[in-house]
């Protein structure tokens, strides 16, 4: 479990990793907190930018690159992303601290894109048909980023986790051991247990190949896609790894469960999706039919990820996730 800082301390370490940028820094903002910390940075020359100081422990310096390396193909592939802003040496990442290994971070620049996050556009009470068009153009970008990943070849230096079954239910899954959580009761930990079992045979049933395998976004929830007029651009690429489609679609659609809204989205919103992806890469019947598996990965690794990180202060929503998990159990 990574140490919260205090924001002065974040605000120390991002002046001190920006030091390795020829900028002129008029402002310095925490914009955000989850996996990273991130900085929105004005300058007087440049325009915007994000910092981004990457949480201890998650990531090496090697997997911090291959990142780079996937989104440039990404973005090659015709795929809206931000632009990196390399150091003065070239790099796209310098250490940062303040003298001690649990105030150290990686620290990257990219881009500050323009637009608003797509759940800023289905705030309040969308109608149907912005939930339709909406959630069709996800659909579309989603499937534009595994053709482009399709069509690239990784490099031998290469390295990034693998969200297959070991990094989901395995000994020391990528987002912890779910089964464990201690924020509960022991009784909902041994229905934690007997979910584990049974998302392990399922997962144990998927094969692994490149039409329903490979690099994924793994996050491109409502929070990291931002339209600017017609433009659909993702960000935070921080969860990205080596797994099954279907769970990059599990992603996109989990936060319109009707689980979370007074009227219900999930239909109107999962149709429109599918339908979405469907038009720009036929035939993945399989993956669409592994949804319902994938969202109920996507709750139970939510309950790890929630504990682990304390200071993005999201505790309270555990009893709902463990509701939402137990029932997704019981409709799989």
């Amino acid at each position: 479990m990574a140490t919260a800082l205090a924001s002065e301390q974040l605000h120390a370490i991002a002046n001190q990793a920006l030091e390795h940028w020829s900028l002129q820094v008029t402002s310095l903002t925490l914009a955000s907190q989850s996996e990273n910390t991130v900085f929105r940075i004005e300058t007087a020359d440049r325009g915007t930018f994000a910092l981004r100081l990457h949480r201890p422990g998650y990531h090496s310096l090697p997997e911090l690159e291959s990142e780079q390396i996937w989104t440039r193909a990404l973005a090659e592939g015709g795929i809206a992303i931000p632009k990196v802003e390399l150091t003065k040496h070239g790099r796209y990442y310098v250490e940062a601290g303040l003298g001690t290994p649990a105030t150290t971070r990686q620290a990257g620049l990219i881009q500050w894109l323009p637009g608003e996050a797509l759940s800023e556009v289905l705030a309040n009470q969308p109608s149907d048909s912005l939930l339709h068009d909406t959630y069709f153009a996800l659909g579309t970008l989603i499937a534009r980023c595994h053709l482009a990943t399709l069509a690239w070849t990784a490099p031998a230096r290469f390295t990034r986790h693998a969200l297959d079954h070991d990094g989901f239910v395995g000994d020391a899954p990528f987002w912890g051991r779910f089964w464990e959580l201690g924020l509960t009761t022991q009784s909902n930990r041994d229905q934690l247990k007997l979910i584990r079992t049974a998302v392990s045979a399922h997962l144990r049933s998927i094969p692994k190949n490149p039409q329903n395998f490979g690099m994924i976004h793994a996050d491109l929830h409502a929070n990291n896609v931002l339209r600017n007029a017609d433009q659909l651009y993702v960000i935070d690429f921080d969860d990205a790894g080596f797994g099954w489609h279907a769970f990059d679609l599990a992603v996109a659609v989990y936060d319109q469960l009707d689980f979370f809204h007074s009227t219900p989205r999930f239909d109107i919103t999962s149709k429109a999706l599918i339908a979405g992806y469907d038009s720009v890469r036929p035939g993945c019947n399989d993956s669409f039919a592994q949804l319902p598996l994938f969202l109920l990965v996507r709750s139970l690794m939510l309950l790890k990820w929630i504990e682990d990180r304390p200071e993005v202060g999201r505790e309270n929503n555990i009893p709902m996730l463990l509701e939402i998990a137990f029932k997704q159990f019981k409709n799989l």
